[in-house]
């Protein structure tokens, strides 16, 4: 059997030569196209792989935590600050539990707290006369001079007269030269245990020590919710806020007793203490951040230098807390630079305590705030039945969330760190005009305001339940165990532990781990007019697994691209030679030999091409190996070997089927056995003689149509990135991040594409060309030319290409559709490169059997007929 395999190839040494330039050509391009993507694929993944690293992998939130920007897989910056309780010990217990969390290390946000400094001998209240004192606290946050609370109060000195009662209109003596500024600051409960696993918060204490298994809250009253806790604190606030005192004496005559009695007669109510005119007597500004560092030092038994005789009030209470913005989303004015844009608008505050003036608050806030105002078991009493928490500290130390162990890197740092304030620019003014620069936004101190504030206080997790009780937990983030590459089984890990909390607690379990930062754009309008345009790194969720999907799947399509061209190549070769050798096959089935015997040839042939294309490809690989000092790749030939055994035996299997349809006296008789199909189309000119060729064998010519048509998409839509993204591949999933640089191998690539599409057409023709030997020698005789045969079976060549091209820039236009969101309709460049190469190609397949129909002899080929 072999025998007659190696004698049949020494008398077909053109079909022979052609079969082993094949198997040389699909083992080199397989083996280059596992080189290009290896190379460029592991430049992808080692990217990717710098984003996939965070601070958590899962973060859990109770289910009313829900958002709409989830819709459009984006959180907001520091959305976890926002989230006021929610979940159960008893639950964080549960996720603490399973299989593969590592670390469970919740949040508490226990809420605001006002930081009150005495700051003695500060005003300069002439000895006689009505004052006011108006008493305003802002913050600059660069989006607006923001008032955060304003009270006025009125002082009455140099007077025994006795004042009207609930005017604030205030003795001296009870005011005094003092003023008492306060501070707004986020109280954040964590476990300290959990904490330093998660982000070395244990790490990151600057001065004392951190919180040891001895420092617990105590509730100090079981009449009102009184509790002493431990803290760490910040020195280095974020505040960048400010407190004005603006000292005025009203325009009255108060120097005498009855004038004094007449003025004071005179005040029936507030409003008439502020008609007054009034001249300027003290103006005085203190910065937050003062206040802060008073307070803590304080704490700590230290004294500040700047304000002497400065004394902090005993004590403090929890007044407020706040919850997250209602983002709404519109219309981006850029939309090519911020896929995505959202609106926030501000709303009336209101809040209801019976201790503390609406003025604390301004009018208007983005976020809504409430009282942490509890039913108290006091005495009963209006006045006492609801009070504000009490919390007494007790300073463990002071950390600095710098050295806290969270990335810093902008392209993967998750904007969404409990340590650190959020942050914006405000890119676009009120018109909607660019900003150049752009302007920083600030947080303030605001429970209100648009960005969320960092905590400077940092207590236990019994301190927030005594406070806020079982349900005060606002998130867990996790850490999941075998979690430590971006890979396909690291994200079935994660998705299994996330269906699991949800299901077993009832809780959003959100993966963190693969984010990325994301360009938003957010229109603020405040009170109807709008402030601007600002832009914040968002939370993209699960980036860095989609685009690692997106690029296995993008060059899967590189190398299955060469793949299917090898394919239709080899059920081209097999199909072809059946149709070359049927009389053969025809003869030997009349002598006696089984359809067996048969099959065993083609297999026999289909196994030597194989392994000829394996021993080729052992070979390149050794030579990396050698030249290069690559490691040799084992998978990518095992890879190979198996799939040109595949397509050669899959070859022999069509050709298989065929034997099964040959008729031997049919065969030897008329030499065919399938009869061409009839033509409708008029054959006046050679162009339509050769369309008609085309269409009688359409089968056969669909395979040449495929080959060309595949590497032809490929290379439109390379040309179309290297000409017009100066090739580079872009991707809108990192934001403005670049992916893929397009380079020479890839061109490489789809030049061993064309090769085998060559060879594929060139069979294809070359195979007409000999079943139509009788019709180039009839034509010859009637006056044919050897030129005009030649062009003949060219323009055959070359209408399959041009078909080829027009289906080839369909897929081409419809990659670049998808990957770009346009389709470049008037760009002549790709459209007559799509047209023009592939009728190339035909044509230049075409070339040798042409040259071997133009030199069939009529004299011959008709004897034979005769």
């Amino acid at each position: 059997m072999l025998k007659f395999i190696l004698q049949y190839w020494r008398n077909q040494k053109a079909k022979l030569f052609l079969l082993l330039i094949g198997a040389l050509i699909i083992a080199s391009g397989l083996n280059l196209i596992f080189k290009l993507n290896e190379t460029n694929k592991g430049v992808v993944e080692e990217t990717l792989q710098k984003r996939w690293s965070s601070a958590y992998d899962i973060v859990v939130r109770p289910s009313s935590s829900s958002v709409t920007t989830e819709a459009y897989d984006l959180l907001e910056p520091n959305y976890l600050n926002g989230i006021v309780g929610g979940i159960s010990f008893e639950q964080y217990e549960e996720i603490k539990s399973m299989e593969n969390v590592d670390v469970a290390a919740p949040v508490a946000i226990v809420g605001y707290t006002q930081l009150n400094v005495n700051l003695p001998n500060m005003l300069q209240i002439p000895a006689q006369g009505l004052f006011r004192l108006t008493h305003r606290q802002f913050d600059e946050t660069g989006l607006e001079r923001e008032m955060i609370s304003e009270e006025i109060i009125h002082i009455a000195n140099g007077t025994n007269e006795l004042l009207p009662r609930g005017l604030g209109l205030l003795p001296f003596d009870q005011v005094g030269n003092s003023v008492t500024p306060g501070s707004l600051n986020l109280i954040v409960a964590v476990d300290p245990d959990e904490e330093s696993k998660l982000v070395g918060l244990d790490q990151a204490v600057t001065s004392s020590s951190y919180f040891s298994v001895e420092d617990k809250a105590v509730s100090l009253s079981s009449e009102q919710k009184h509790v002493r806790m431990p803290i760490l604190v910040n020195p280095a606030s974020f505040n960048n806020g400010y407190h004005e005192y603006e000292l005025e004496q009203l325009d009255v005559p108060f120097s005498s007793s009855d004038d004094q009695k007449k003025v004071l007669q005179d005040i029936a109510s507030e409003s008439d203490l502020l008609r007054y005119d009034v001249e300027n007597v003290q103006s005085l500004s203190i910065p937050s951040k003062d206040l802060e560092a008073i307070y803590f030092n304080q704490l700590q038994g230290k004294k500040t230098p700047d304000y002497p005789g400065a004394l902090i009030n005993d004590g403090s209470q929890l007044i407020f807390n706040s919850g997250p913005l209602e983002m709404k989303k519109t219309d981006s004015p850029f939309p090519e630079r911020w896929v995505n844009a959202f609106e926030i608008e501000s709303q009336p505050i209101s809040f209801t305590n019976k201790w503390l003036p609406p003025s604390m608050l301004p009018k208007q806030g983005f976020r809504p705030v409430n009282s942490t105002e509890v039913q108290t078991t006091l005495p009963e009493s209006d006045d006492l039945a609801y009070l504000s928490p009490v919390l007494d500290f007790d300073v463990v130390g002071t950390f600095d969330p710098e050295k806290i162990a969270v990335s810093k890197d902008p392209l993967n740092e998750l904007p969404m760190e409990t340590y650190r304030p959020a942050s914006a620019d405000l890119v676009l003014d009120q018109a909607g005009s660019p900003l150049n620069p752009s302007v920083n936004i600030n947080t303030s101190g605001n429970p209100a305001g648009l960005l969320t504030n960092s905590p400077s206080i940092i207590t236990t997790l019994d301190a927030a339940r005594l406070l806020n009780g079982d349900q005060s937990i606002s998130s867990i983030r996790i850490k999941v165990s075998n979690v430590d590459t971006l890979n396909e089984s690291s994200e079935a890990i994660l998705q299994d532990l996330k269906q699991q909390i949800e299901s077993d607690t009832g809780l959003i379990a959100t993966i963190t781990i693969g984010s990325s930062p994301q360009p938003v754009i957010t229109k603020v309008v405040k009170e109807g007019n709008t402030l601007g345009w600002i832009e914040q790194p968002w939370i993209h969720l699960g980036v860095a697994i989609t685009i690692f999907r997106e690029t296995s799947a993008g060059y899967s399509g590189v190398v299955l691209s060469i793949i299917g061209v090898a394919i239709i190549y080899v059920l081209t070769t097999s199909y072809i030679a059946m149709l070359s050798r049927r009389r053969e096959f025809a003869i030997l089935l009349a002598l006696g030999w089984s359809q067996k015997d048969l099959y065993k040839i083609i297999y026999l042939e289909a196994f030597i091409l194989a392994a000829l294309v394996s021993i080729v490809s052992l070979v390149i690989e050794s030579a990396f190996f050698l030249t290069q000092g690559e490691s040799f790749s084992f998978g990518s030939w095992f890879f190979i070997t198996g799939f040109s055994l595949l397509i050669y035996l899959s070859g022999a299997t069509w050709s298989a089927f065929n034997i099964q349809k040959i008729k031997p006296y049919e065969a030897i008789k008329v030499g065919e056995y399938a009869n061409a199909a009839s033509s409708i189309i008029p054959l006046k000119t050679i162009g339509s003689l050769a369309l008609k060729e085309m269409v009688s064998k359409w089968r056969r010519n669909l395979l040449s149509v495929a080959s060309i048509a595949v590497p032809t998409s490929l290379l439109v839509f390379f040309v179309y990135v290297t000409f017009h993204l100066q090739g580079v591949l872009y991707t809108s999933w990192l934001g403005q991040f670049v992916a893929v640089q397009i380079g020479t191998l890839h061109y490489v690539t789809i030049g061993v594409s064309v090769l085998i599409a060559v060879l594929t057409t060139g069979e294809i023709i070359w195979q007409n060309v000999l079943e139509r030997e009788h019709s180039f020698a009839l034509l010859k005789a009637i006056g044919w030319t050897d030129r005009s045969i030649r062009q003949l079976v060219m323009l055959e060549g070359m209408i399959v290409g041009f078909i080829a091209g027009v289906l080839g820039l369909g897929l081409a236009y419809m990659a670049i559709y998808f990957a770009f969101g346009l389709i470049p309709w008037a760009n002549t460049l790709l459209t007559m490169l799509s047209l023009l190469l592939p009728s190339v190609v035909g044509g230049i397949a075409s070339l040798i059997p042409a040259s071997i129909a133009s030199k069939v002899n009529p004299y011959e080929v008709l004897k034979k007929i005769g």
